[in-house]
């Protein structure tokens, strides 16, 4: 059974252990009489447990009374209802003969229970696994047949909100019609999403469901902005950062998809409508030379909408039926299955665009740091004499397409003290080899070693040991110039490999100490002024 976190899992096997020594009946209380001696009461646990059985065939068994006084459509009275014929329904026993009832009406609830049986999912709080949720288990292994027993459990702790306890008293509370009437169905049921989906109690804050107002009418007005300008779109073939939008685009609706399949709708909110605005809003960015492609915005904005309708189903599908004119509602339409599989490498040329930006961006601003503390300062060669920030610029990018020697021989040293069985560095080892290697005392060496570690605990040891990119990274650089330039203002930007700037150095704008810092997927930059 799926129980969707390891803590909810022991939790129940803690349970198991002494559940024993509950007591099955009692004399008082709520609860069924026991048949051979009234005065005994069933434990009321027991007796509400499998009540989702019943919920299966309901509708046929009762006409708007809840005590079977009105017969349902199938015409069955309380009284035909027998041991005999619950048991054929629920547990493929055998049709009693002589039987109160027509086998055809049998069938029909057999059918409905046989349909929406077993349950896919109870949800409830963790306070309940050593008590309901556990006599649930048992009393469904003790009744119906292997095929009938739950499928998953997933348990959840309390809400808070704003970071404090729900209070009347205190004034710290907020029930769900005021939550609607404040911030609106669909902020409201984000901002829920969002507060969180393990063990640890869920936090509702009302600056998240104030902002996603805000977002969700921005993102509405954006949709319908650009769907009006449509024929603005550029169309015909697609470039390279569309084919690596597409791809980013597929990615994050996988993604989400596994969210949601593992019921984490915190993370299903970050990918599926967070991060995948993000990913639109840097396309948006990069091809503004050229503009966005009409065909990857309309897949855009009709995935956006498709991924999110189960936690924010109204504005969704006002973007789907009025936006798009889709000719049927969204809660028929199928998810956007990607036609294509992922391209890992699309995406991994993507976040070192973003983050080869930053960093130019960072760059730019530690220099001129640099130069106000430098301001005043007289003598050649200092930065002032290098560059005027005020003064038309460029930038030379340095692309390496090797290691430094000394980190090679770091990484050698870290795949030789590696065991894949235990996925473990043996540290001793790598001392001894770096002693060796007479590496030890390069202060550089350990932060680097500790470092790489990191690197091969986010993404496995034979991704980290294999250092090379995928992608040709000064193809890359070249298809993001043109954002580089208006994006920081630019005249031009160039892009060297380090044997290309090496051969220029001792030429105004090539510095060899800049130069060697360049590593792979670390380029080197360097401002001057044109």
């Amino acid at each position: 059974m799926n129980l969707y976190t390891t803590e909810t899992r022991h939790h129940f096997e803690k349970t198991l252990a002494w559940l024993n020594k509950w007591a099955c009946a009692r004399t008082y209380g709520l609860g069924s009489k026991l048949p051979w001696d009234p005065h005994f009461l069933v434990e009321s646990l027991s007796d509400s447990t499998i009540y989702m059985s019943y919920y299966t065939v309901a509708q046929l068994l009762h006409e708007n009374s809840i005590d079977g006084s009105k017969p349902g459509p199938l015409g069955i009275t309380p009284d035909q209802m027998t041991d005999e014929i619950w048991e054929y329904v629920f547990c493929d026993g055998p049709f009693p003969s002589p039987s109160p009832l027509a086998q055809e009406k049998a069938d029909a609830l057999k059918h409905e229970y046989s349909y929406f049986y077993p349950f896919d999912v109870r949800s409830s709080a963790k306070d309940l696994v050593p008590n309901h949720l556990t006599f649930c288990l048992y009393n469904h292994a003790a009744i119906f047949p292997i095929d009938k027993f739950p499928l998953s459990m997933r348990t959840n702790g309390h809400l808070t909100l704003n970071g404090k306890k729900m209070s009347k008293s205190l004034g710290n509370f907020l029930t769900l019609r005021d939550g609607i009437k404040k911030f609106g169905a669909d902020a409201t049921r984000l901002s829920l999403a969002d507060a969180g989906d393990g063990l640890e109690d869920a936090n509702f804050e009302e600056k998240t469901a104030n902002a996603n107002i805000l977002r969700v009418h921005t993102l509405l007005g954006w949709c319908e902005d650009v769907i009006k300008d449509e024929a603005s779109l550029r169309t015909g073939p697609r470039n390279y950062h569309d084919d690596v939008f597409e791809h980013e685009m597929n990615e994050l609706i996988n993604v989400t998809q596994s969210h949601y399949e593992n019921m984490n709708y915190k993370d299903a909110v970050k990918f599926g409508f967070y991060e995948f605005q993000s990913a639109r809003d840097w396309y948006r960015e990069v091809t503004s030379d050229v503009g966005m492609h009409v065909d990857l915005v309309r897949s855009w904005i009709s995935a956006a909408a498709l991924i999110i309708t189960p936690i924010a189903p109204h504005f969704a599908e006002h973007i789907h039926s009025t936006i798009l004119k889709s000719p049927t509602s969204i809660q028929l339409a199928l998810w956007p299955t990607p036609k294509k599989a992922v391209d890992p490498t699309a995406l991994e040329a993507g976040l070192y665009m973003r983050e080869t930006i930053k960093t130019i961006r960072d760059a730019e601003v530690s220099l001129l740091k640099m130069l106000q503390k430098a301001k005043g300062k007289k003598g050649p060669g200092g930065p002032a004499a290098a560059f005027d920030p005020k003064l038309p610029k460029s930038v030379r990018i340095y692309v390496a397409t090797t290691f430094p020697e000394w980190q090679d021989s770091c990484v050698e040293a870290v795949k030789e003290a590696y065991d894949e069985q235990t996925d473990k560095v043996d540290d001793a080892k790598v001392k001894t080899l770096l002693t060796e290697r007479g590496l030890i005392k390069d202060k550089r060496a350990m932060p680097f070693v500790q470092a790489f570690k990191k690197r091969m605990a986010q993404f496995g040891a034979q991704t980290a040991f294999r250092r090379a990119l995928p992608f040709s990274e000064s193809q890359v650089l070249r298809e993001i110039l043109p954002y580089l330039k208006k994006s920081l203002g630019l005249v031009d930007a160039e892009v060297f490999s380090v044997e290309e700037a090496r051969q220029k150095e001792g030429d105004v704008g090539f510095s060899k100490n800049i130069i060697d810092t360049s590593e792979p997927g670390t380029p080197a930059f360097e401002y001057r002024n044109v």
